[in-house]
């Protein structure tokens, strides 16, 4: 019979692996007990991080640990974060989980269009071609995407550009050269995530727009 409850399984320093089904409603993962699931590692805190149900959805929050506690390479805090299927759960750089939801969905990665330049809005995470841009763009070169992305197929002259990027600064403070820069690196950014089109289109004494693609 299928499980019906989420398990952890673990990579352990020795080499081993374990299981560990997730049935209460509150697991604390710790060195040793009264831990619910000891880990008997120097570098795993006492009361290292704790696994609970929230309405229906399993979260995982640090406990302050000395180490800390890491979900899918990124730290944690004491505010719980949702586990999904898959995720990757590593405390103190010796233990590694893998989080199994057998109730879960499997969760692909949110792209709105197949084809053209796309923003995620919930995350921020920018497409091209289906293509995600990695690492993440600056906050610059995300605030002219975003102004361009809202105005798509129309031409934004330079002065849009400086009041959207520089908001707080002073509009003859900013060079040409400057925004012509930007728009130089914002490019650059999105061609490696897809070599092969240009979807910012330079007009010369206008601005810039951003390419729809037809269909």
């Amino acid at each position: 019979m299928a499980d019906r409850f989420p398990w952890l399984n673990a990579s352990l320093p020795n080499g081993q692996s374990c299981k560990w089904l997730l049935e209460k409603e509150v697991v604390i993962i710790g060195r040793e007990e009264p831990a619910d699931l000891a880990l008997p590692y120097m570098a795993v805190s006492r009361r290292h991080a704790q696994i609970s149900l929230v309405d229906g959805v399993c979260c995982i929050t640090d406990l302050g640990s000395r180490n800390g506690t890491f979900l899918n390479g990124n730290p944690i805090g004491t505010d719980p974060q949702r586990l999904r299927d898959g995720d990757i759960i590593v405390l103190g750089g010796a233990v590694t989980l893998r989080f199994n939801d057998p109730g879960g969905t499997a969760e692909n990665p949110r792209v709105g269009r197949l084809e053209g330049v796309w923003i995620d809005p919930g995350n921020k995470d920018v497409w091209v071609d289906a293509h995600r841009v990695e690492p993440p763009l600056s906050t610059s070169q995300l605030a002219l995407l975003e102004l361009l992305f809202r105005t798509a197929g129309r031409v934004v002259s330079r002065a849009e550009m400086i009041t959207a990027v520089w908001p707080g600064d002073d509009p003859r403070g900013v060079s040409e050269e400057a925004v012509d820069s930007l728009i130089k690196r914002l490019r650059a950014r999105l061609r490696q995530a897809q070599p092969e089109r240009e979807y910012i289109e330079l007009i010369r004494g206008h601005g810039a727009r951003l390419i729809i693609p037809e269909g």
